[in-house]
């Protein structure tokens, strides 16, 4: 690592969309800790969401929240690309952590994580166990099988007790809880743009993986998310994202077996659920066309929108 204080600014950068109260939570919730070392960037992604601007003056923490407006929906990577720009821009030796509005972190996790990034200076990435509401881990570490596809983040084997603290291998970290410690990166890490939704924090880490940085999850859990408390407010919306986004992470880093694999199960799978479950299944088809169409699109070197038209990227 390059020098810095031996207590390093944490700097947390949420999104907002149409979800100010979560936010508003987050941020009471995680100020309360009594670290003084805590900074806020919230990235406003909907314009006409006004809770956090008619809050943010009456907090006693107002100094230590910076609100950047985006002027749209940017979707969650590019969102994030502003906040951490502005993170690096401000302090090239800070932590940037990536927090869910929906998530929580538990008690003695701001102490955990600092220790954790004490012990070893080499992480440049690093992770944090995740739980759901009903207690069960929801994300344990990140793989990823090339020739396949399959990206798995639970695994029950894992060893989560929260002593002794210390952190673990992984492929990839979910964005609810990502963590950039600055000053081991080289450059400023973006998000790629073309993701709107879903698989952009398998894709940052695979890349900084492949640039030789070392990526790493705690070994305790130290955070509650309240999985898709936002985005299952549009489910078709969300599955299709998540189809064009999963679908385009293959094209860039796997092989192209499993990318044809992968093309035949978005193709064939929402029909066992297309009666019980038709949203969803029209989500994974339009996914699918998304998909075909950009890459279309890509041969005939015609201009690409820069992401597929749904309920979450035409409103704000």
């Amino acid at each position: 690592m390059t020098g810095g204080r031996a207590l390093q600014a944490i700097h947390f950068i949420t999104i907002n969309y149409h979800c100010s109260d979560f936010i508003i939570g987050l941020i009471e919730h995680t100020f309360a800790s009594g670290d003084p070392d805590l900074h806020f960037i919230v990235v406003n992604n909907s314009p006409r969401d006004a809770g956090l601007r008619h809050w943010l003056p009456s907090t006693p923490n107002r100094q230590r929240v910076t609100l950047i407006e985006a002027g749209g929906n940017l979707g969650f990577g590019s969102g994030c690309n502003l906040g951490l720009a502005h993170v690096w821009q401000t302090d090239r030796q800070a932590v940037a952590w990536l927090i869910n509005p929906d998530a929580r972190l538990d008690a003695g996790a701001i102490a955990y994580v600092r220790q954790c990034l004490r012990d070893d200076e080499r992480i440049a990435l690093l992770g944090t166990r995740i739980r759901d509401p009903q207690g069960d881990v929801w994300f344990s570490h990140g793989s990823f099988n090339r020739w396949t596809g399959q990206l798995g983040h639970r695994f029950p084997g894992d060893d989560c007790r929260p002593l002794p603290v210390r952190t673990w291998p992984t492929r990839w970290i979910s964005g609810c809880s990502l963590i950039f410690r600055l000053g081991v990166l080289r450059d400023c890490p973006q998000f790629d743009p073309r993701y709107f939704l879903d698989y952009e924090d398998a894709d940052i880490c695979e890349r900084h993986h492949r640039l030789g940085y070392r990526l790493r999850v705690t070994q305790a859990v130290l955070v509650e998310h309240q999985v898709s408390a936002i985005t299952q407010r549009a489910p078709r919306a969300k599955y299709q994202h998540a189809t064009f986004s999963k679908l385009y992470f293959l094209h860039r880093h796997a092989t192209p077996l499993a990318l044809l694999l992968n093309l035949i199960y978005y193709a064939v799978r929402p029909l066992s659920f297309c009666l019980s479950d038709p949203e969803r299944a029209r989500g994974r088809w339009w996914g699918l066309g998304d998909y075909l169409r950009w890459c279309w699109r890509r041969l005939l070197r015609r201009p690409e929108p820069p992401h597929p038209r749904t309920s979450f990227t035409v409103s704000s």
